[in-house]
């Protein structure tokens, strides 16, 4: 879908949308891009850093962390962390590489992350170097995310994590 498709979209569902009668609309497009209107405001615009490859990007870096997940999490694993991708409050902020280098995302947002669910997904006991290790084999314990595996994210994405732990 092109740049110019999606705006049209997104002012069309606006002006349809105004007047209704819904708290939130949630539509996916058949190429992964998500579209949220919510009466509290316009039509959010998409992070324009997200792509399906950066996502599967995420997806695969923490599947390295698999020998640490804890057995009852083991076969939710990869549903879990898509439902932590697909939070608004994670979403506009995990596919913002910034000046990361030799990433496709927010490589440490997404050490915050791992850090936030850590004692409930992960093996007890795990250091961040451990973390580390298993995240950037050869380099973990020098790669700067080992700083962030000891760091929780910012209010709103640890709220909106905890929150998705009650739904469960």
């Amino acid at each position: 879908m092109t740049k110019e498709k999606k705006q049209a979209l997104y002012e069309s569902l606006s002006d349809i949308l105004k007047g209704a009668q819904i708290g939130q609309l949630n539509l996916v497009t058949g190429d992964g891009v998500e579209i949220v209107y919510n009466k509290y405001g316009e039509c959010e615009k998409p992070n324009p850093d997200y792509s399906p490859a950066a996502r599967d990007h995420i997806m695969e870096y923490v599947s390295r962390l698999k020998p640490l997940v804890r057995a009852e999490y083991l076969d939710g694993y990869e549903d879990l962390w898509m439902r932590i991708l697909n939070l608004q409050e994670v979403r506009v902020q995990v596919y913002n590489k910034g000046k990361q280098q030799d990433t496709t995302f927010n490589r440490n947002l997404v050490a915050q992350i791992i850090h936030q669910i850590g004692n409930r997904v992960y093996l007890v006991g795990v250091s961040d170097q451990q973390y580390a290790e298993y995240l950037e084999p050869g380099k973990g314990k020098n790669h700067s995310v080992r700083q962030k595996l000891g760091e929780s994210p910012d209010g709103p994405i640890k709220k909106a994590i905890e929150t998705l732990f009650v739904k469960e």
